[in-house]
């Protein structure tokens, strides 16, 4: 990642922020965490993580690649995560602020550009499918809890084998 475009990155936080949330507005809430309104308080955090990833650089590229290529909340069985709606919201708003940089203001050629913004992509990725999964680790519906708590998996699931894309 070049220091110019991550410096970019971060001075239109509130440029992101504001399409995230339009975004996310936009999207259907699965559950009452997923409202909008609760979940805009996250976005700072999130970003502080991203850009701490970026200057840590605390993630391994093989895991990286990896994950980037899976996508976001398909581990969740139920689909039911807040999170899923809200980090998809995020990676779309960081998408497009990163396609609005000059490129001419950080004397980028076309190719180093768009691996920037692979490469922040691949990043926020990463961070989302850890908050995703911490967040079914702890999730009501899913099946290892239920069966931790000595209940059908299916009976506590809100969604009917057919929504979950089973028969």
């Amino acid at each position: 990642m070049k220091k110019g475009f991550m410096e970019a990155i971060e001075g239109r936080r509130g440029e992101i922020k504001r399409k995230w949330e339009l975004l996310l507005r936009a999207a259907p809430a699965t559950t009452p965490l997923g409202n909008p309104d609760a979940l805009v308080y996250l976005m700072d955090e999130s970003l502080d993580q991203l850009f701490t990833l970026f200057h840590g650089r605390t993630s391994h590229p093989c895991s990286r690649a990896h994950l980037a290529a899976k996508g976001l909340g398909t581990d969740c069985h139920c689909r039911l995560n807040p999170l899923i709606n809200y980090f998809i919201s995020g990676q779309t708003a960081l998408g497009f602020a990163a396609q609005e940089i000059p490129r001419s203001e950080l004397r980028l050629d076309d190719v180093t550009t768009t691996a920037c913004i692979d490469e922040l992509i691949v990043v926020f990725r990463l961070l989302a499918h850890r908050e995703i999964r911490a967040f079914c680790e702890i999730c009501q519906y899913s099946p290892m809890n239920a069966r931790a708590a000595g209940i059908d998996g299916k009976s506590v699931c809100p969604l009917t084998p057919a929504d979950l894309g089973r028969n």
